[in-house]
């Protein structure tokens, strides 16, 4: 592992807070160790570390401190500068020339968007192109005669201004990274994914040199889904697209036609998985033909991701997360909705504090009328009902449940299920009609997901209850309201701020990170069993009347 030294001014804030979510964000990514210090003086014995991140401002320093840390980046370290390092020290000229800007002044705190430019992936891979913040947007005289290279601008009034650079200072590299006035910057994953990318630049680490060869399993036409597939692994640095399989030929002719002729194709998905043209397949067949196809590419030794869901029973996880660790391959499911505008918001909302510990969870996707006759209204086939976006939005239900209590002890790793699964109407199809799923944690915390083609009544899409209030989201576009009950009981309401991400190519940037990066991997398969545990421990339940006890594995 790389060793990092974080200096900050103090534990106060925003320091403090930058020095925990620092923390936070270093612990998880297994790729570096982290020493703090407040003391300057710690510049001049940095020779046991590869690199050196600053979140100060102001402040003195010494001769001694400022050629240290010159010295140190001169000869080969890494300096990762954040925020108002370049702010308050521009008389030291060793030091802000490191830096290799001052900062001059900013406007008032306010939302803004950034935008990071398009040809830096070969130093910040998979950074995303635009988002939003709410925080200073710098204005910076450059105090060096380096050439600077640009990853990022903030646009402002009509004008544009630059907010990071990199650039070598001698035999070591340099990251500067303007953003991060406080906790609103501080816990945006575009901040946090800047900082690992900007520290495993300027310690050199560096991507796999080649690229992943990626095969489509499936290209039909009914829901686009290889298309959609092409795209994203199109907009991923550090994937290829090379080959696709279907038993239709006329399938893999619009492949062809689509993707190019340089794209193999194949009718089996075998003799795909064993022609040395892919290092993974991505499974984007029905339901119910998840586990095997997914075996046979893991047993060949291939990364592989599964459409959602995972698969349609437990033991098949379980088969598969064991020839995946067999076979020392990734594998992971394609939750892409993890990075819905409705889960992200709620989620915000929840981690605000506005409704205290919450304590119920209820998600309801209802309306009225019979499901068409393609192959997601057939049980054999889908699973059943809730196999489709049933498992999507299980999957946002295990983020909205804590997994640590105040104290840092894990809980919910446990919960008891029952359900009511129900088909009273639309006989053309062999889903259920009505669903109704209930999951009790081991916290005492409640969640259901009621899934309908029987309801004609209005029902928000999200209704979150917690010890001082409530969460309400309308829809999946993420409308919001807030109810908060204040200590003298008053009741204030808040229409809550729409919180939007990177979206569904989170996914595939995520996977890519994981694959030639070697950061976490979001989605894991564990994570994705724990959705196929509560469908099919909740369908159990209904059907033998009973209630079934599960346990996950994340």
């Amino acid at each position: 592992m790389k060793k990092v030294l974080l200096v900050i001014n103090d534990q106060q804030s925003p320091y403090g807070d930058f020095s925990n979510m620092f923390t936070h964000i270093i612990q998880a990514s297994n790729q570096f160790e982290l020493d703090i210090s407040e003391d300057r003086n710690s510049f001049t014995k940095l020779d046991s570390f590869d690199a050196v991140a600053l979140y100060i401002a102001g402040g003195t320093l010494t001769l001694e401190q400022e050629e240290g840390i010159a010295s140190f980046v001169r000869n080969g370290g890494g300096l990762l500068a954040v925020h108002g390092s370049n702010a308050g020290l521009g008389q030291y000229e060793t030091y802000i020339n490191l830096i290799g800007s001052e900062f001059i002044q900013h406007d008032p705190l306010a939302p803004f968007e950034v935008n990071v430019v398009d040809d830096v992936d070969d130093i910040l891979p998979r950074l995303n192109k635009s988002f939003q913040v709410t925080d200073e947007c710098y204005e910076m005289e450059i105090r060096t005669d380096a050439s600077l290279r640009y990853f990022q601008y903030g646009n402002w009034r009509m004008e544009r201004y630059p907010l990071g650079y990199t650039y070598n200072y001698g035999s070591g590299k340099v990251y500067y990274n303007a953003l991060g006035h406080d906790q609103r910057t501080f816990k945006h994953p575009d901040f946090q994914d800047q900082l690992i990318k900007g520290l495993r630049y300027v310690t050199n680490l560096k991507d796999s040199s080649s690229a992943v060869r990626i095969g489509l399993v499936g290209y039909g036409p009914q829901f686009g889904m290889g298309k959609h597939h092409s795209d994203r692994i199109a907009q991923t640095h550090g994937f290829e697209l090379t080959a696709i399989c279907d038993r239709d030929e006329n399938r893999l002719q619009a492949a062809k036609s689509e993707q190019g002729d340089h794209i193999a194709v194949f009718t089996d998905v075998k003799e795909m998985a064993e022609s040395s043209l892919i290092d993974m397949g991505i499974v984007i067949v029905p339901h119910a033909y998840h586990a095997p196809v997914a075996k046979v590419l893991l047993e060949a030794g291939l990364h592989t991701i599964t459409e959602k869901p995972f698969v349609v029973h437990v033991s098949e996880a379980d088969e598969l997360i064991t020839i995946a660790k067999e076979k020392q391959v990734m594998l992971s499911t394609y939750h892409n909705r993890h990075w819905d505008p409705d889960i992200l918001t709620a989620r915000d909302a929840l981690e605000s504090g506005l409704i205290g510990d919450v304590f119920s969870i209820e998600c309801n996707m209802v309306g009225y009328g019979a499901s068409g006759q393609q192959w997601r209204a057939h049980k054999e086939i889908s699973g059943g009902m809730l196999y489709d976006m049933g498992a999507h939005q299980f999957e946002k239900i295990l983020q909205l449940v804590p997994q640590h209590d105040k104290g840092g002890n894990r809980i919910n790793k446990r919960a008891t299920l029952y359900g009511n699964f129900t088909k009273r109407k639309w006989q053309a199809n062999t889903n259920e009609d009505y669903c109704r799923a209930y999951a009790r944690f081991d916290s005492g915390l409640e969640a259901q997901l009621v899934q309908s083609n029987l309801c004609t009544a209005n029902k928000p899409l999200w209704t979150i209850l917690g010890t001082q209030g409530s969460i309400t989201v309308e829809n999946f576009d993420g409308k919001t309201s807030v109810i908060s009950v204040l200590e003298d009981g008053r009741q204030m309401t808040i229409d809550y701020p729409r919180v939007s991400g990177g979206g569904w190519q989170t996914y595939y940037k995520n996977v890519a990170d994981h694959l030639l990066s070697e950061l976490p991997l979001i989605i894991t398969p564990e994570w994705a069993k724990g959705t196929i545990q509560c469908i099919e421990g909740c369908e159990t339940a209904a059907r033998e009347n009973r209630l079934v006890e599960i346990e996950f594995d994340f």
